[in-house]
């Protein structure tokens, strides 16, 4: 046996020996720069609080296009990852057309609407359903998680690429609710001519199946204020609604104590106070101060919201009726400046991957400085008009070409984050209520926003709508995920809501390129492997008559 003979075995040995070790071992190594197939210490702290077994059903399996197997990917690999830190959490992919239409619609009435998209087959195009949920099944409870984020106005690669981004938080947030009981308590205060519950309805119940619910009115600060401030602080976040009627300072000495504590508050409010209904029915309507008496609390926080009104070429469309054919009424949309449409702040995680949020009739907030952190979380577009009051509102306006020379206020702010170090509004002031354990300051969070509309869902023969949706123009807006999102990041303990902020750079083909190229690259792929193949024969052949010629 010769010597390279040796060494050719005792490489081939090695090989096997070093693959019979390695299939021993479930390991991987991440050398992507984004660390995309990387756990967050977030996700293995949620993951392995999983006790019992569970199980997450994904609807991605079936022949769709390549973007949708991409996505189905790395949901598996995310599984993977999930299934080795805890063995516990079990995973299968199923096709749900094979299943039969009975099994398509049960799915669809459980809310998992499918994507339709065409599909070339056998030369034809062809309808195809896809499914892209997920659903956790744990005993007899199951979670439904999408696994398609929204993303109007983007090509499906940046859709895909977005929903990629938002896996971790989806798929983990979802296996946290399954095991984290509603131990968390939401207060929704009434009192002060806040909303009522019909026109909250979808947040309510959106919002209730992670959290506790409870209405607190603080009327009760009349007969037993000590008590009405202990009761309030067995909860973890309050919500005011679009409050109509003046608080008085006994009240705001509550929400504050409440909040030097550490509860969390959310504050959705107008500071001018202008009625759409009337505007709808009689063409005009008056807009006048709020008074609502919260001026000094929101200023020793940090922020003022002006009792004016913001006009943004940026805006909402309102359906009006122009005409009459018949029996059936002629509508048509026109612009309604007095409706912003609102950008989030994508670079939060409240605001991530979210598109416009609705406000009607909202006022300019500014930030002032103290030691509290601050972030925008709602903006306007740069081309803004500033309105006093008291003024009249009316339709008289649509139709008419705006001015753009009034449109230079430039980009306004509509909703603000403070967390952190906060001052007591009643801070070196004679408190309304006394009581012991009075706190100066504290450490804790709220989010402002200026517009309490933003949470008002719209009712169509007494059933309230979807919230954000409006029901005559027929478009959808993001108020409702843009409110779970900061309810969830004021409750949030374990971080979850911070895997939003992953980030995913994938790479595309492009497709113009591509098509434009195709025939170049055909003709490559065929002829390549074909002249290295006759290259090869023929060094081979020289070499071996050169040596035994």
């Amino acid at each position: 046996m010769t010597k390279n003979l040796k060494h050719i075995i005792l490489l081939l040995f090695g090989i096997i020996f070093i693959n019979i070790v390695a299939s021993y071992f479930d390991t991987k190594i991440d050398m992507t720069a984004d660390k995309r197939f990387t756990l967050s210490k977030t996700s293995v702290i949620v993951v392995k609080q999983v006790k019992k077994p569970m199980q997450v059903i994904v609807f991605l399996k079936g022949d769709f296009p390549s973007y949708f197997k991409r996505l189905a990917n790395e949901t598996e690999n995310l599984l993977q990852d999930f299934h080795q830190e805890n063995p516990d959490i079990d995973y299968v992919f199923i096709n749900p057309l094979e299943k039969g239409d009975d099994y398509v619609k049960s799915l669809i009435n459980k809310g998992l609407q499918p994507a339709q998209i065409s599909l070339q087959k056998s030369g034809k195009m062809e309808q195809v359903l896809i499914f892209p949920w997920a659903v956790i099944k744990q005993g007899k409870s199951e979670m439904p998680v999408s696994l398609l984020t929204k993303a109007y106005a983007q090509s499906i690669d940046d859709q895909i690429e977005k929903s990629i981004e938002n896996l971790e938080y989806a798929l983990t947030n979802g296996i946290h609710l399954m095991t984290a009981q509603k131990q968390q308590k939401i207060a929704v205060i009434k009192g002060n001519g806040e909303l009522d519950d019909l026109h909250i309805t979808d947040f309510l119940r959106s919002i209730g199946k992670k959290y506790r619910l409870a209405p607190f009115t603080l009327d009760s600060v009349a007969t037993e204020p000590v008590k009405t401030l202990q009761d309030l602080q067995d909860y973890n976040l309050a919500i005011v609604a679009k409050p109509t009627e003046k608080f008085n300072d006994s009240e705001k000495f509550v929400l504050d104590q409440f909040l030097m504590h550490g509860g969390r508050l959310m504050l959705l409010i107008d500071a001018v106070k202008a009625h759409k209904d009337t505007l709808m029915y009689h063409g005009k309507t008056y807009a006048l101060n709020a008074e609502l008496n919260l001026t000094d609390m929101l200023f020793a926080y940090g922020v003022r919201i002006k009792a004016e009104l913001v006009k943004d070429l940026i805006a909402a469309p309102v359906v009006l009726k122009v005409g009459q054919v018949g029996n059936k009424p002629q509508l048509e949309q026109f612009p309604w400046f007095y409706s912003p449409l609102a950008q989030p702040n994508k670079k939060h995680p409240i605001g991530k991957n979210l598109e416009m949020v609705i406000l009607d009739f909202v006022s300019p907030m500014e930030i002032l400085k103290n030691k509290t952190k601050k972030t925008i979380l709602l903006a306007s577009s740069p081309k803004t008009q500033i309105v006093g009051v008291p003024t009249e509102i009316n339709f008289e306006e649509i139709g008419k070409k705006p001015d753009l020379s009034l449109y230079t206020a430039g980009s306004q702010i509509f909703g603000v984050l403070l967390e952190g170090d906060l001052k007591s509004a009643f801070n070196h002031r004679i408190k309304p209520i006394k009581t012991d354990n009075v706190l100066e300051n504290g450490q804790s969070a709220l989010i402002v926003i200026s517009d309490g509309d933003i949470i008002k869902n719209q009712v169509d023969k007494g059933k309230p709508l979807a919230l954000g949706f409006d029901k005559w123009s027929k478009i959808s807006y993001d108020n409702k995920q843009f409110l779970l999102n900061a309810v969830d990041y004021l409750m949030d303990k374990n971080g979850v809501i911070s895997l939003k902020n992953k980030e995913v750079k994938l790479k595309f083909l492009d497709q113009n390129k591509m098509i434009a190229e195709l025939r170049f690259w055909q003709w490559l792929n065929l002829l390549l492997p074909l002249f290295f193949t006759g290259l090869f024969a023929w060094l081979f052949n020289y070499w071996r008559k050169k040596r035994f010629a």
